[in-house]
């Protein structure tokens, strides 16, 4: 066949019309009939003698006319061949290009004067410039980071337009597996007819090992088989379809650039609350070869800048600058940290928000109150959730208690939205609407920790609470049926100790030390309720008694958590109280982590969805980004539960930095969006190693300097419509000349 194919494949069609002035011709042919006629015979004489020009004459013209049509349908089908056809002479070379510009964090660099992505965009201007849509050039441009961004489809005009709206990389790494997928969905989807080795295929990049020679990260299809890395398939599949990927670098000369970049920001140790100095390391990373010395870290906290430290950071390895701050309010802090900026700045800055326990407000519900502390119900917790005072302000204090009856915390006026904390203990019965209002403070977020006592000893008083706090479905409060009591029949002889616990739960995480763990496993507890847990619930300790017995269970409610304690807070019916190294840790670990329970991670990763919730009507929000540009959020905002609302969708984090969203009435919401930091790793694979790697690729070492020409390994694609256009209005010329003249002839004969 003279074509290879065809751009519009289904307009070939239009070649079967040139059968149409055929049809025509014979359809006349069969509306005349003979008829005898004496006087035929010498006009049949005359016309013997000029039939045959006659046929000849009607012959041509037929043709002519016929050439015109399919000539004129092969011309709009745009028929094309490649280089090694027999009319390639006679064809204008038609570029197919699809340009992929690597628009990663890692081309900010600056190896000179412009940037590595600034010389990308330079370069396609070059590329684009070298096209002709006229001779029917097509491009497809991409601007590829974490996610192929298509800027133009067509022609080399919208794509030149779409270069125009590029100023600056993106924050994100550079995904190439689904930049190539693009490639392979275009070309499958183009196929028809056409030559799979005709699409010219460009990658602009700085060739960064990481995205070029990633891990492998899939998985064994088959037993036996090799791990395949996603960006191996999608080569392969390119290889199958005899697509080239040229690579121009465009990246620093060095195969492994300088750069230093901040990796993390984290506390040295736990922080436990306002008031106290908390160390907060900055982990600086150096990318580079070669040691820096001297490296200036800055700090700021909450816009107030910290006095800035100096270190030594050694090749390809990590240092820390140690700032020490005392943070005098709890919640949300932004942090930033920065370098001393270099050639890469994107990685030189580096936020965090920081969320400081602020003072846990905990409220004991009181069941036995006594003026003696050794016999009061909650006397041994108060005093060790008191702080002495230390000179230090009520600020400093992680725990804020309120102490109730059980009559006055039966009370509709106690607010229990002020209380983050709320512990019941030996409480007997409530009614159904106090229960309710707990069901509803708990579900917004709050702790519930249950200690048991005398007054919830006997059978009755434990039916009457499985029928308020207990649910088999689980929507009561109580993680477990209350069953009986055990207690041991002498004290003197006999006691029952912790045999297990959860080493790795935060609230008994203090125990698993070796040094610390008999201050839990070999205290006496005499009495204790049997009980049957929930499905779902968790047991972090049971007792060694032939049922392992639950002594302190945990199961999440909607948005908070309820702990249920066996045993009494008192010395009743155990002897925890009296050893303070047991109680302090336990009291003070338990209530901490109950009362973490709905804060929020505001470091997310850049490319990430912003969620936030508030714990009041959000009025009038608005988007402030890092670029200080703003923006009203749109939407309405929707009532997670009572007291808490979510605000209307936010958009996908773009940018690294600090995103705000600014309310009236209540506090703004900070979101720090961070940069990966092995993005920072700017170390480069050579050609030979990338040619290497797979056939697919094919370096192009050129970085501007006039004209472009596509490479030559690419096979070449050849129109032949202009040529097909003029064939079809020489036909009609000359089948307008012919008719006039037979007419003519006719005439005067």
């Amino acid at each position: 066949m003279p074509f290879e194919g065809f751009i519009h494949p289904a307009l070939a069609a239009g070649t079967l019309l040139a059968a149409v002035p055929l049809l025509i011709h014979l359809l006349n042919r069969q509306r005349h009939r003979p008829l005898q006629w004496a006087a035929m015979r010498f006009v049949e004489a005359a016309y013997r003698r000029t039939r045959r020009r006659a046929r000849l004459e009607n012959l041509l013209l037929l043709l002519l006319r016929m050439a015109a049509v399919a000539l004129l349908a092969l011309a709009i089908a745009r028929p094309f061949t490649g280089s090694d056809s027999p009319l390639a002479p006679l064809t204008e070379n038609r570029r197919d290009l699809v340009l992929i510009l690597d628009g990663s964090a890692s081309t900010g660099y600056r190896d000179g004067v412009e940037s590595v992505h600034e010389e990308i965009l330079g370069r396609a201007r070059e590329i684009l410039a070298s096209l002709d849509s006229t001779r029917g050039d097509r491009v497809r441009l991409f601007h590829a980071a974490a996610l192929p961004r298509l800027l133009a489809g067509r022609s080399p005009e919208d794509a030149l337009a779409a270069l125009a709206t590029l100023s600056a990389p993106t924050d994100e790494r550079l995904d190439l597996t689904a930049a190539l997928n693009e490639v392979v969905e275009l070309v499958e989807d183009e196929a028809q007819g056409a030559a799979l080795g005709s699409l010219e295929v460009r990658l602009l990049s700085d060739l960064q090992r990481s995205s070029f020679v990633p891990p492998i990260e899939g998985r064994l299809e088959e037993e036996g088989e090799e791990p395949v890395a996603p960006l191996r398939r999608v080569l392969d599949r390119l290889a199958e379809l005899e697509i080239q990927v040229w690579v121009e670098d465009l990246g620093a000369s060095a195969l492994t650039p300088p750069n230093l970049g901040v990796e993390a920001i984290e506390t040295v140790g736990e922080l436990i609350g306002t008031g106290l100095t908390t160390e907060v390391a900055v982990r600086v990373r150096n990318h580079g070869s070669t040691g820096r010395a001297g490296v200036r870290v800055a700090l700021s906290v909450d816009g107030e800048r910290q006095p800035s430290r100096k270190i030594d950071v050694a090749a390809a390895s990590t240092a820390v600058a140690i700032f020490p701050v005392a943070f005098r309010e709890g919640g949300y802090h932004t942090l930033l940290a920065e370098l001393e900026g270099d050639r890469l700045a994107v990685d030189d800055v580096r936020p965090h928000v920081l969320h400081v326990p602020p003072t846990l407000r905990v409220l004991l519900v009181n069941g036995d109150p006594s003026d003696e502390i050794d016999r009061d119900e909650v006397g041994y917790w108060r005093s060790v959730l008191e702080p002495l005072d230390d000179g230090l302000g009520a600020s400093s204090a992680p725990f804020s208690t309120r102490t109730l009856t059980q009559a006055a915390f039966r009370a509709a006026e106690v607010d229990l939205g002020e209380s983050d904390v709320i512990v019941l203990a030996n409480v007997s019965t409530l009614d159904p609407a106090t229960i309710e209002r707990l069901e509803g403070r708990v579900a917004a977020g709050a702790a519930l920790i249950i200690t048991l006592g005398d007054r919830l000893s006997d059978a009755r008083a434990m039916e009457s609470f499985n029928a308020r706090m207990w649910r088999a479905d689980g929507s009561g409060l109580s993680p477990a049926k209350l069953a009986r009591l055990n207690e041991v029949p002498s004290r003197r002889d006999d006691y029952h100790r912790v045999a297990e616990f959860d080493e790795e739960h935060p609230s008994l995480r203090f125990f698993s030390d070796e040094r610390w763990r008999p201050f839990l496993t070999e205290v006496p507890i005499y009495a204790f309720v049997a009980c049957r847990p929930l499905e779902g619930t968790r047991v972090l300790a049971s007792l060694d008694d032939a049922d392992q017995s639950p002594l302190l269970l945990e199961r999440e409610y909607d948005r908070g958590r309820v702990y249920l304690w066996t045993t009494t807070a008192d010395a009743d019916w155990n002897r925890i109280p009296e050893s303070p190294a047991t109680l302090v840790p336990l009291v003070h670990e338990l209530l901490r982590e109950a009362g973490s329970a709905r804060v929020e991670n505001r470091n997310v990763d850049i490319g990430a969805t912003l969620v936030a919730e508030v714990a009041s009507f959000p009025r009038s929000p608005a988007l402030l980004r890092p670029d200080s540009s703003r923006q009203p959020l749109d939407g309405e905002p929707s009532e997670v539960v009572e007291g808490v609302w979510r605000l209307p969708p936010l958009p996908q984090a773009d940018q690294i930095g600090v995103w705000r969203v600014e309310m009236e009435g209540t506090e703004e919401v900070s979101f720090a969006v961070q940069f990966d930091p092995d993005e920072g790793d700017l170390g480069r694979v050579s050609h030979e190693e990338l040619e290497g790697d797979h056939r697919t690729w094919r370096i192009r070492d050129q970085r501007g300097g006039g004209e472009d020409d596509s490479p030559d390994d690419v096979p070449k694609q050849g129109e032949l419509w202009r040529w097909l256009a003029g064939a079809c209005l020489a036909a009609l010329v000359l089948e307008t000349l012919w008719a006039a003249w037979i007419g003519r002839g006719r005439r005067i004969a």
